[in-house]
């Protein structure tokens, strides 16, 4: 279990902020870590008159957070070969095969469509909250009324929890077991969710929160509305305790391997299906809020699910609700098995980004996480071994042990071995073995050789056959900078980078080099929070006179290039190029 006891006092700040906001009357919240609630508490009151606040035992409505426990019992269907996700959802809603579609061009919407939100239909937040307790004559009567388009059928992400009260008819019709009882049966009960349901008669009372709504500055409680045919888009009851329970199942589906667990009420496959983005609907820019920087992120709904892939952090999915009476949000990193869960007992008061979302922020930053862990192949790994040993003392067997049939046909072999022996000679010969192993798939690896005068650095990548062979290998001599194009290049990283800048004294530079280009590209670093202290190695160099640093910034890269006379040490050269870095690229190799 990861070491994250320094953040909760803080997210028991975030929580208690959330209440005294004015934005619910209570809150309950608890912290998952490796599949075990590690930390929960509560905020305010769970019902007004009593000063007692909620548990992670205490039962709220959890909202829209039910449409995952609705995916997963579609997919269970799916998995059991008893639907197509991509049939139309006519073949299992019989009222539907009537209904007009937008163009004559349009395709009847599917069973994926509506778990992606892609059915086209028009947005119905909040008139739909107020559906779920109809009966199934009155849900087909509406059906048969006829359905408005905004979209043609899977185009458009949509929001709709319509689409999601059809996935409960289509559950019930398709399994002859109402959706209600079939989650139960199948899903809540094998999961261990035994204080969750859709029947307020199941809740103990002394445990239940209330709903409550605010108008005229005070809280009032808001009416419980029974179970119906629009339950399947929102109206399972639960508990931060059994909650947590369901956010380690669908977390644990991460990463892929060979045991069995009997905890899983279906697939960890289509678990994992679940949770990849299927509809694309957002992205947002980092920015700096003054304190500190907010990722940047892009968002798509999955099945039942949204999945944003942050700039640092790699995939976070999680899912929101909101309800006459609640707010809920539960909100996990599948690479680290870190989440956390809020539960809320004011109408639509979802603790999303205000406190579930910054409380899991905090505890990635505690704890460095990173987008995603690689088991490299054995292939991989002995491939290393192997192309080392070629750097050292180049063998044709080895060679041809070791590459695939392109290798030869990309470049030469003479050509390569020259080209390697070039580089090793351009960095003064090896003098010690592989350092700053990195990986960004497990078939493809980077790491550097130290020279005498500099570094190597290789990257290779294997071809996908059950007998996997090096399709590409690059090697690339880094060689150590001379010690005065060291020296400027500090030199303008601070006079530049930092407060009041102004041209470096003493720093001589050629007519080609345009110092107000120089100045403009620095300014462009700042903005981005660029490193201030030069790197103790380029990340590039043709000569000991011209090399190129990488200094990092908050979502970017600023590199600054410089090249020096070698007789003269007059600059000849000197720029600063900010761009933006791809997402999510801090990978852990793990055995």
């Amino acid at each position: 279990m990861v070491n994250i006891d320094s953040t909760f006092d803080r997210i028991d700040r975030l929580m208690g902020d959330f209440v005294t906001a004015g934005t619910t009357p209570g809150i309950a919240y608890g912290v998952v870590s490796d599949g075990v609630l590690v930390h929960s508490g509560g905020a305010g009151v769970a019902r007004l008159g009593e000063q007692v606040p909620p548990t992670a035992s205490t039962v709220f409505r959890i909202a829209s957070m039910t449409k995952s426990f609705t995916a997963a019992a579609i997919l269970m269907l799916r998995d059991a070969g008893q639907l197509a996700l991509d049939a139309p959802v006519s073949a299992y809603v019989p009222e539907l095969a009537t209904v007009t579609l937008p163009t004559r061009d349009s395709r009847p919407p599917t069973v994926r469509d509506m778990l992606t939100m892609s059915a086209g239909w028009a947005t119905d937040d909040p008139w739909a909250d107020r559906q779920e307790s109809i009966d199934a004559a009155q849900f087909s009567a509406m059906l048969a009324g006829g359905l408005t388009f905004d979209e043609t059928p899977g185009v458009v992400f949509d929001y709709s929890n319509l689409g999601y009260s059809l996935l409960g008819r289509i559950i019930t019709n398709v399994s002859g077991v109402q959706f209600q009882d079939f989650i139960g049966s199948k899903i809540l009960a094998p999961v261990g969710m035994a204080s969750s349901g859709f029947r307020l008669e199941d809740i103990p009372v002394d445990r239940l929160a209330d709903g409550h709504f605010r108008r005229d500055d005070q809280w009032n409680v808001e009416p419980w509305a029974s179970t119906g045919e629009f339950a399947a888009l929102g109206g399972i009851a639960s508990t931060v305790e059994d909650l947590a329970r369901w956010v380690s199942v669908l977390a644990g589906a991460f990463p892929a391997r060979d045991d069995d667990d009997a905890a899983i009420p279906l697939r960890r496959s289509s678990l994992r299906e679940m949770q990849q983005g299927s509809r694309f609907f957002t992205a947002t820019r980092g920015i700096e809020t003054g304190v500190e920087y907010a990722h940047g992120e892009s968002m798509a709904y999955g099945f039942g699910l949204v999945v944003a892939t942050d700039e640092r952090f790699g995939d976070i999915v999680s899912h929101s609700g909101g309800y006459p009476g609640y707010g809920s949000h539960m909100v996990w990193h599948p690479t680290t098995g870190l989440g956390v869960i809020g539960l809320a007992n004011g109408r639509y008061a979802s603790p999303g980004r205000t406190a579930a979302r910054n409380a899991l922020l905090a505890l990635l930053e505690a704890v460095d996480a990173p987008a995603r862990r690689i088991r490299l192949t054995p292939a991989a790994k002995a491939a290393q071994i192997g192309v080392d040993a070629l750097l050292d003392s180049w063998n044709d067997r080895i060679a041809d042990e070791l590459f695939a049939s392109n290798v030869d046909f990309d470049l030469p072999r003479d050509h390569r071995k020259k080209d390697i022996a070039d580089a090793i000679s351009k960095v003064g010969g090896l003098a010690g073995p592989a350092q700053e192993v990195t990986a960004t798939t497990p078939s493809s690896m980077e790491w550097v050789r130290p020279g005498a005068r500099g570094r190597l650095k290789i990257d290779i990548q294997l071809m996908p056959l059950a007998k996997q062979h090096v399709q590409t290998l690059g090697v690339e001599a880094v060689p150590e900078p001379d010690g005065a194009l060291r020296e400027a290049a500090a030199a303008v990283v601070e006079a530049l980078l930092h407060d009041d800048p102004q041209w470096p004294t003493g720093l001589v530079t050629d007519a080609a080099v345009d110092h107000g280009a120089v100045l403009n590209g620095a300014a462009a670093a700042r903005s981005t929070g660029a490193a201030r202290e030069l790197p103790a190695h380029p990340a590039s160099a043709r000569s000991a006179f011209d090399a190129s640093f990488a200094l990092r910034g908050r979502a970017s890269t600023t590199t600054l290039k410089i090249v020096m006379d070698p007789t003269s040490h007059v600059v000849t050269h000197c720029s600063f190029v900010t761009a933006a870095d791809a997402w999510a690229t801090r990978t852990v190799i793990v055995e």
